[in-house]
């Protein structure tokens, strides 16, 4: 019980003691301005007049009572050379009521122009603000711990916060490249960025404790099989302090024939943490994906191997 307890406790107050991380998506790639700036409104051959996506997580609820849960929208669309868009996101800590908020303005701009349009190289800024709050009566420390009555709201935590919110200014990095040509069976791609950039700090203490940068690397190729069916290998590396995150899977589609519609299963490793099952459905550009995480790591012995349920959207428009 002491474990739970403990365990309970390192998962509120994990974005106060200053080594936080950002919340990851299973679906990062129904998030493309949260994985690279360099997306921002560049379609990489695709044809759009605009695009907005959705993502809603949940997960940790059996441990709390009240579970962690991320949500996400974004907005973009291309002029020209250029791409212009924003996204906004907000993270809930549980019980905790930890509370993270990120509004972003996005921009990027086409760096080649070939003749056969097969070279998509972009590169992509993105500039905004980083809200943090939280509820001081909201938390429990390991201090107010006793062998005979559990934890005790009553007891002294020591704990001494000199602000419950703060704001702060954000900016963001990337730059991705994708080969398109109908005429190849792989087409393959590869991005890079670099999120908080300028090392906010997010301490609500008066010792200061800056934001760590958060680099990503995500490559994948899409291999057309045959008319019908597209498999999509993928990769993502994530750096952030002295946390780091490596997800590889797998996503296949099928287009029913004589029909607009795909099919997509997908399946996801997150290396020592959890397998991700997908399941979707795509209508040209449109998607619709749900996604679950199965646990594999030390914590499904507290959630029983139940981790996060996920739920990403796109929707695109095409003008006259």
């Amino acid at each position: 019980m002491k474990k739970i307890l403990i365990l309970l406790i390192t998962l509120t107050c994990f974005g106060i003691t200053g080594k936080a991380q950002d919340y990851h998506l299973s679906q990062y790639d129904m998030s493309p301005l949260y994985l690279n700036p360099a997306l921002t409104g560049r379609y990489l051959g695709d044809q759009m007049d605009f695009r907005i996506t959705g993502n809603y997580r949940t997960q940790w609820q059996k441990l709390q009572g009240k579970p962690y849960s991320t949500v996400a929208t974004a907005f973009d669309m291309p002029y020209k050379k250029w791409g212009f868009g924003a996204y906004l996101i907000d993270n809930i800590a549980g019980t905790g009521n930890y509370s993270t908020l990120n509004f972003v303005t996005s921009g990027a701009y086409q760096i080649t122009q070939d003749a056969e349009n097969t070279h998509h190289l972009t590169a992509g800024l993105q500039l905004g603000i980083m809200q943090k709050s939280m509820n001081k009566n909201d938390l429990l420390f390991e201090s107010q711990y006793t062998n005979s009555n559990g934890l005790d709201p009553e007891i002294t935590s020591g704990e001494l916060f000199s602000k419950q919110n703060l704001l702060r200014f954000d900016a963001n990095v990337g730059i991705f490249y994708k080969y398109r040509n109908s005429n190849k069976k792989a087409n393959p791609y590869a991005g890079f960025s670099v999120y908080h950039i300028t090392m906010p700090d997010e301490s609500f203490t008066a010792q200061k404790s800056r934001t760590p940068m958060r680099f990503n690397v995500n490559i994948g190729c899409n291999l057309h099989v045959n008319a019908q069916v597209l498999l999509i290998p993928t990769v993502l590396y994530m750096n952030q302090r002295q946390a780091q995150e490596i997800n590889m899977g797998l996503k296949s589609y099928y287009t029913f024939k004589d029909s607009p519609y795909n099919m997509l299963l997908g399946l996801n490793y997150r290396w020592q943490d959890a397998f991700v099952l997908q399941l979707g459905v795509k209508e040209g550009n449109n998607e619709f994906r749900l996604s679950y995480d199965i646990v594999t790591s030390y914590l499904k012995n507290y959630s029983g191997s139940r981790g996060g349920f996920e739920m990403g959207v796109i929707y695109t428009g095409m003008g006259k």
